[in-house]
């Protein structure tokens, strides 16, 4: 009994019966650089954002405008790359949106919107020719 008891003694000895402290929080700051923004040319938008109609629309917007986003034609009717009449421009979301004619990213969107959704027939000429 003797043994016993001086082995019990023995082993609470050995075992720490302290409560283990709580971890310490690590917080780690990381700088996070600012987003790089890289914005496309209209002519590079063109083949990013429609690639499939992309070769025909550039040769359309060349004939029409020489990708100059103000151009205007017949005495100012037509107006911007894709040379929109205002009725036609109304047709599109861009339009209906508010959005300028002479906004060069507006103006390639509506004008896929427009072959696609009215068809090439709003450019009977540059469209026959590309």
């Amino acid at each position: 009994m003797a043994v016993l008891l001086a082995a019990v003694m023995l082993v609470s000895q050995a075992i720490d019966v302290t409560p283990a402290a709580e971890p310490e929080t690590v917080i780690e700051t990381v700088e996070v650089e600012e987003p790089v923004v890289v914005k496309l040319t209209p002519r590079e938008y063109l083949y990013a954002a429609y690639p499939s109609l992309a070769r025909r629309l550039d040769c359309m917007i060349r004939l029409e405008s020489t990708w100059y986003a103000a151009a205007s034609g017949a005495g100012g009717r037509y107006i911007g790359l894709a040379q929109f009449d205002r009725p036609t421009w109304a047709e599109t979301p861009q339009g209906a949106a508010g959005a300028s004619r002479t906004d060069p990213y507006a103006s390639i969107d509506a004008m896929a919107w427009g072959v696609r959704n009215l068809g090439y027939g709003r450019w009977p000429v540059t469209s026959r020719r590309c």
